[in-house]
């Protein structure tokens, strides 16, 4: 329950900015953008490795709406409301000796863990003020919601591959909340009535992905995300 008080208070909080922001600023933007992530939970040294053998990086879609509220010069605030996915799999491929022939049988197991994320990012765009093209940085901290858990298998038989499996997993022992840090690199492209962009971004978890009071797991999420996305002026 602190948990759910604590996000809903920082939505709230974000919420409250952006109408301020477009009460206030003639050149304020609206946004939405999208893409595809890299994304693994992982233990400093390789943690988890030791118990599950090597972990890989799963590919899910992420996307998300933002303001861009100027502050002075390049420099502007970004606040954002998105969804993202993080988690790790595993595969094996090993072999059954089956009458003297060997046939490969293998599967995959992969955790899929679903936020709300409410991103405070400052970007900052280099460039003169006419330059139609502009490179920039973007760096800030992530507020993160738990909100699904999914274990999806499947199975590389000798003849097929089976559809996977999707199964919902209890949420007690994983921190709801998370809170982490994102930074990213970005090209802006303006075309006069709107601006689309691409970027490349980083983000890192420095919450612990599982609430375990024993033993403190030294867990976290970590992803590497492709995105691009447009924005439009709030004139008044």
């Amino acid at each position: 329950m602190k948990n759910f008080a604590f996000i809903r208070s920082n939505v709230a909080f974000i919420v409250g900015l952006m109408f301020l922001a477009v009460t206030t600023q003639a050149q304020v933007s609206i946004g939405a953008r999208g893409g595809a992530s890299l994304a693994k939970t992982t233990g400093n040294g390789g943690f988890v490795e030791n118990f599950t053998g090597n972990l890989n990086y799963i590919v899910s879609g992420n996307g998300g709406v933002f303001l861009q509220v100027p502050i002075s010069g390049g420099l502007s605030f970004r606040p954002e409301i998105a969804y993202t996915q993080s988690g790790a799999g595993i595969s094996s491929n090993d072999l059954l000796d089956l009458v003297g022939v060997n046939l490969p049988l293998g599967g995959s197991l992969k955790q899929r863990l679903t936020y709300i994320q409410a991103p405070l990012l400052l970007q900052y765009e280099f460039g003169d003020a006419g330059n139609r093209v502009k490179p920039y940085v973007v760096a800030g901290p992530t507020f993160s919601y738990l909100a699904d858990g999914k274990i999806v298998s499947r199975a590389d038989l000798i003849l097929f591959r089976t559809q996977p499996n999707r199964t919902s997993i209890g949420l007690g022992g994983f921190n709801r909340f998370e809170v982490g840090g994102a930074g990213g690199v970005g090209l802006s492209f303006d075309l006069g009535g709107a601006k689309l962009f691409v970027e490349g971004r980083y983000q890192r978890g420095f919450t612990r992905v599982y609430d375990t009071p024993i033993v403190q797991v030294p867990v976290h999420n970590q992803s590497f995300t492709a995105l691009a996305g447009f924005s439009i002026p709030l004139g008044r």
